[in-house]
């Protein structure tokens, strides 16, 4: 396609009239105009979003019917854990442990149903009917969005309060209530499940 002189040179000489309307004149007042949106909070998804390791969220739902609470159980961790350490049986075994100590074991005065317990005033042994009232606000708890399960990592945050480490054992840190808890599977298997919290 040729263009002619006369087409060329009146598209040379309206440029500048075309080139004012692309951008402002940079200045000190344009730059201090600009509002730069601050970055949005990553909010913790939750078992039904599909953004955790699917073997923990299938657990959670279907096993113990937990919907709501949020989630940090990336697949890459699992995967790395389950590749790196010693483990006498699978990641989806030793959630099952630790969910199902922090649900029925009181022993320990700090673990969340003990806590239950003494705030219902069952301080010795508690009767069939209060160990199943305490178990359902657990659960309630649970299936709160302000709850929190997360996998530890070696040397990142959520690190136990006790030392264990995440080479001999799988890790899992809960938020419940604004209570910090550990729930420590041991990767052998020779040493029970159990669930403590901050004094």
């Amino acid at each position: 396609m040729k263009i002619s002189a006369a087409a060329l040179a009146a598209l040379f000489f309206s440029a500048p009239v075309f080139a004012g309307g692309w951008a402002p004149e940079v200045s000190l007042e344009t730059l201090s105009a600009i509002e730069i949106p601050a970055p949005a909070m990553a909010a913790k998804a939750g078992p039904r979003d599909g953004q955790n390791y699917s073997g923990a969220e299938e657990l959670l739902i279907k096993e113990f019917a937990i919907t709501e609470i949020g989630m940090d159980v990336p697949e890459s961790e699992v995967m790395r854990q389950t590749a790196y350490y010693a483990n006498a049986f699978c990641f989806e075994h030793a959630l099952r442990l630790a969910l199902n100590d922090l649900l029925e074991n009181y022993s320990d005065r700090t673990s969340p149903l003990a806590r239950e317990l003494a705030a219902m005033g069952a301080l010795e042994k508690p009767t069939k009917s209060q160990l199943k009232t305490a178990r359902q606000k657990l659960l309630d708890t649970l299936n709160r969005a302000g709850s929190l399960v997360s996998l530890v990592r070696p040397y990142k945050q959520y690190q136990p309060l006790n030392g264990e480490t995440v080479e001999k054992n799988w890790i899992f840190f809960l938020r419940l209530e604004g209570a910090y808890y550990w729930a420590v599977v041991d990767r052998s298997g020779e040493k029970a499940a159990y669930v403590y919290g901050m004094n």
